[in-house]
């Protein structure tokens, strides 16, 4: 990706994230060397953070790839009773992830799904606290929309990679077939942060993240 800030703000954050574990290490360097997508260290970090101030009881995430994130958001279910439902179109990716979490020891805490994200959301049974989004940027807006049906009054919903590599910013793309996928993810990030029913900030930590919080009712007025 292009850098969004100055390279060497980006090293420095990069260098301040905590050593991690053994799997999550692992993890890293396979997603690395075969091209999976995956959170980078430093937007881990920053959403363990986040889970840990707000202290989820359910979480929902689009896009499980081999369970790297997943992971994350485990280390701040441990003195919790929390619960994690996975969605992953990929079936090699979500057997990968499946293995992952058993050799974690946390397969018990967390529902991993195989199949269309846009097809599974209307299926599933809200509240959830937390939603994390990260799959096909092109369908961010339904899958912000289904979410959103699903989300907890004063729940959170964080987008992962929403600067498309600086694209959405300046609004140029690489080829014309991208053309729709930044249309579309600008129309989402104008639409989230005018939302009356949304408190939404935009972070430039990897690719970008918003992080949404579903105001309450006395919050409006």
């Amino acid at each position: 990706m292009s850098e969004i800030v100055w390279p060497n703000l980006v090293k420095f954050i990069q260098d301040m994230v905590p050593e991690r574990s053994g799997l999550l290490k692992e993890l890293e360097m396979e997603c690395q060397a075969e091209h999976i997508p995956m959170i980078q260290p430093q937007v881990g970090q920053f959403l363990l953070l986040l889970l840990s101030i707000h202290k989820p009881v359910r979480i929902l995430e689009i896009g499980t790839a081999i369970g790297y994130s997943t992971l994350w958001f485990t280390q701040a279910l441990q003195d919790t009773r929390g619960h994690i439902t996975t969605i992953e179109l990929d079936k090699d990716r979500y057997e990968r992830a499946c293995a992952n979490f058993l050799r974690a020891g946390v397969a018990g805490r967390i529902t991993p799904l195989l199949g269309d994200a846009n097809e599974l959301l209307p299926t599933l049974k809200g509240p959830y606290d937390f939603i994390f989004i990260d799959a096909a940027k092109g369908q961010y807006g339904e899958f912000f929309a289904k979410a959103w049906a699903l989300l907890a009054p004063a729940g959170v919903i964080v987008m992962d990679n929403i600067f498309l590599n600086g694209w959405v910013i300046d609004m140029t793309w690489p080829h014309r077939r991208k053309k729709t996928m930044v249309v579309r993810v600008r129309d989402l990030l104008e639409n989230i942060t005018s939302h009356p029913d949304l408190l939404t900030s935009l972070i430039p930590l990897g690719d970008g993240l918003s992080v949404s919080i579903r105001r309450n009712a006395h919050e409006k007025s």
